[in-house]
């Protein structure tokens, strides 16, 4: 009879506990002593991957034996050093890397690291980028890994052969397809860079473009590959089995219908007769789903069935329903929001715990977070809940940077020195509300100011806001100086409608000589008082009310990219409100938004102002608009735009007669650009524009041929500290004494 086993010893293990090591093992103690059980338990510990040697010796002990199991660990890691990457990050490698400081060497996981970076070289354009390892001993128990990336360069595509393409043009392919032949901008566009995973989708868009032209045998062998001698670039032939072209046949709907089975029929895109289109039918199934869906249906399940008549060519499709139970939101879960508080997100939510379930609405809500402007991303998913008639959603965030802090100098030869200051918060506390205090120091102007608003004040659905502010700006004709302050209240109509009233209390004073001279701007065109334009320098206080109504669908109301923005407004000041100056001032603009190709985007605003005074003085100059500059028509020095009037340089009436801007009571304004990434990585994108606008004199009518124009570029750099914008206009048709070109830069969208 064999011995049992009194005791297990390991020995020469340093970092891999005991209680790992015998957690593998087969012998215990108390057993018979078994030579295939020891056998096995080497081989387990071998397999455990951290050690080099496995060893086993047997004592005997009385009438037992001691098992004694010698490890030799495998050394530890003590630094992993990536060099020779200069195309890709240091922070990009790290993310796809699973080896860690101080765990014990694995040379396969070291091998499966390397192809990792490989394939991150690959998915870059880097095709023949070389990944090596080796190791460096530092003692008897520690190395240090290094990873050797032989970048070279990019594979550039010359040429996207299609062969077999009979009725879809070669050009219409390649209008699908992400990848691109290389041209002379690919150095700003990464056109003509080889990704595998963005060819593979591509394959996927012309099979799919193939299906909504009918062709539903459509065959794609796989894409040959051929690399230049020089290996420089790539030659890529794919080639096209297109088949038949077919038709839809018969259309039906069955199952557990909750309407006319003929109303259903109704509402599908696809019609009987016409060529086969995936996207479209799918678009009809995910109609019909979210129709059920927003019955509460949260599992309904639409299948398309397809019945295929070879000989006529056609495809009878029959839509079959199961709608499953009616579900209710057991639970919903808010995730990822550190900062950003809880009920923040709630309250854009438009679903309930207890709800009924509604897909529409739950897209709404999604929605709704989005927009608010603190989240990079906001994505939804839904489980199972308790029973099959309870459903959980998930709402997962991640949170961008919604502070800001300002400050710099510089110069312009628009403004002369500029200087600015501010520190703003979009995101109070986690709370939602916004505080910003500026200050703004430059040739032109002077501003301090003080805003704050909340969105739901006291937990209701009214909008509350105020500023103060100290204002001087420097007009070519006059400065003005303010200090006041105003209150805002708001209220939905709609998800997407607000009404706003603001109360503005504001002192004014003009001037036309001296006082507005600051940081050696002067005043171009300087007034001496007393002249016959005096009647436009009333000055004073203003009490006003402003009335406005905004509809926002935009997708994000910081960096939309999708959507629109209208808003219109009217302004009263009279005496009735206890102000010394009296107008009337109406305005409305229409702001959208458009996803063009890819990441570029297009933007266009529309503006129209006017303003109108029972005074028989007339609107004071200091409410009267003046167009030009960053802020509106780009290519022209600020305010420098509109009606323009005779008037003498002193009171001599021998003196010099000079062009005085008076301003317009109305203006026009047209903007259009294209906004496009540069180096998206660091959050530079370029931006092509053309503008439109001008200011129109009180017997003026407005008018398209009265605008000036101007078109030029930029670069928009969305950095830590808010989006800066640096931008050259180009007057189109410049009058002799306007620049040629007009450099500008600013803090903030422009709309």
């Amino acid at each position: 009879m064999l011995p049992e086993v009194g005791q297990i010893v390991i020995e020469g293990n340093r970092k891999v506990e005991d209680a790992a090591i015998n957690g593998v093992l087969s012998s215990k103690i108390g057993l018979p002593l078994s030579v295939p059980r020891i056998a096995g338990d080497v081989r387990a510990i071998w397999a455990m991957g951290y050690f080099d040697t496995v060893d086993v010796e047997m004592e005997t002990v009385g009438n037992r034996v001691r098992l004694i199991y010698r490890v030799k660990e495998k050394p530890s890691v003590r630094k992993i050093i990536v060099g020779g990457n200069d195309e890709i990050d240091l922070d990009k490698i790290n993310e796809v890397l699973d080896l860690k400081k101080n765990g014990i060497l694995d040379v396969s996981k070291i091998a499966r690291n390397v192809e990792k970076i490989r394939d991150l070289y690959i998915e870059k354009g880097f095709y023949l980028a070389q990944v090596k390892y080796r190791l460096r001993k530092v003692s008897a128990h520690e190395v240090d890994i290094i990873f050797e990336i032989e970048e070279n360069a990019k594979v550039a595509i010359r040429r996207i052969t299609f062969l077999g393409n009979r009725n879809i043009s070669s050009d219409e392919l390649r209008k699908v397809m992400g990848t691109q032949e290389g041209g002379f901008f690919s150095f700003l566009t990464s056109s003509g860079t080889y990704q595998e995973t963005a060819f593979e989708r591509d394959m996927v868009l012309i099979t799919a473009l193939y299906y909504d032209r009918g062709y539903i045998n459509v065959k794609l062998s796989q894409p040959q590959i051929v690399l230049s001698a020089d290996k420089r670039y790539m030659y890529i032939s794919i080639h096209i089995r297109e088949g038949e072209q077919y038709r839809i046949g018969k259309l039906d709907v069955r199952g557990d219908l909750l309407w006319p089975r003929a109303e259903l029929l109704k509402n599908l895109r696809v019609k009987s007769g016409e060529l086969f289109n995936r996207t479209k039918l799918g678009g009809d199934v995910t109609g019909l789903t979210d129709r059920y869906k927003d019955r509460g249906h949260a599992y309904a399940n639409i299948t398309p069935l397809t019945a295929i008549d070879a000989k006529k060519r056609t495809v009878d499709l029959t839509l079959e329903v199961q709608k499953g139970p009616v579900v209710i939101f057991e639970r919903i879960d808010v995730r990822g929001n550190t900062k950003t508080r809880d009920k923040v997100i709630r309250r854009e939510l438009k679903v309930s715990e207890g709800d009924r379930y509604s897909q529409t609405l739950l897209n709404s809500s999604r929605a709704r977070v989005m927009q608010l402007g603190f989240f990079e991303s906001v994505n939804l998913s839904t489980r199972r809940g308790s029973a099959d008639d309870r459903i959980r959603v998930t709402l997962e965030v991640k949170e961008r940077p919604t502070g800001t802090f300002q400050i710099g100098a510089g110069f312009s030869s628009v403004e002369n020195f500029i200087a600015q200051a501010q520190i703003s918060q979009n995101n109070l506390f986690g709370r939602g509300q916004r505080l910003a205090l500026q200050a703004q120091l430059s040739g032109l102007r002077q501003l301090f100011s003080l805003s704050f608003s909340e969105p739901y004040f006291l937990d209701t659905k009214w909008t509350f806001g105020f500023d103060v502010f100290n204002s001087l700006r420097n007009f070519d004709s006059f400065n003005r100086n303010a200090s006041g302050g105003q209150l805002v209240w708001g209220y939905p109509i709609t998800d997407d409608v607000r009404l706003f009233v603001t109360y503005k209390a504001e002192l004014v004073r003009v001037s036309t000589r001296g006082s507005g001279t600051f940081f050696g701007s002067g005043l171009a065109s300087p007034l001496p008082p007393g002249v016959q334009l005096a009647n436009l320098f009333d000055d004073g206080f203003t009490s006003s009310v402003r009335f406005s109504v905004q509809w926002d669908r935009r997708n994000n109301r910081l960096f939309p990219t999708k959507g629109f923005f209208h808003a219109a407004w009217a302004e009263f000041a009279n005496s009735a409100f206890g102000s010394q100056n009296i107008f009337n001032k109406y305005g409305a603009f229409s702001r959208w938004y458009y996803p063009l190709w890819g990441p570029f985007v297009f933007k266009f605003n529309a503006q129209v102002d006017w303003i109108t005074s029972s005074d028989p003085q007339g609107v004071p100059i200091f409410e009267r608009f003046f167009v030009g500059g960053i802020l509106d028509v780009r290519g022209f020095r600020p305010r420098s735009l509109g009606p323009r009037k005779p008037a003498l340089s002193e009171l001599n009436p021998n003196a010099e007669v000079f062009a005085f801007n008076k301003g317009g009571d109305k203006q026009l304004l047209f903007n259009a650009e294209i906004e496009f990434p540069i180096f998206e990585k660091v959050g530079i994108r370029g931006v092509v524009f053309t503008d439109a606008g001008n200011a129109f004199d009180d017997n003026e009518n407005l008018s398209i041929a009265g605008l000036r124009h101007s078109a030029g570029f930029g670069f928009r750099w969305f950095s830590p500290i808010g989006p800066l914008r640096f931008e050259w206009g180009l007057p189109l048709a410049p009058n002799a004494d306007e620049d040629p070109v007009v450099f500008e830069f600013t803090i903030g969208n422009f709309f």
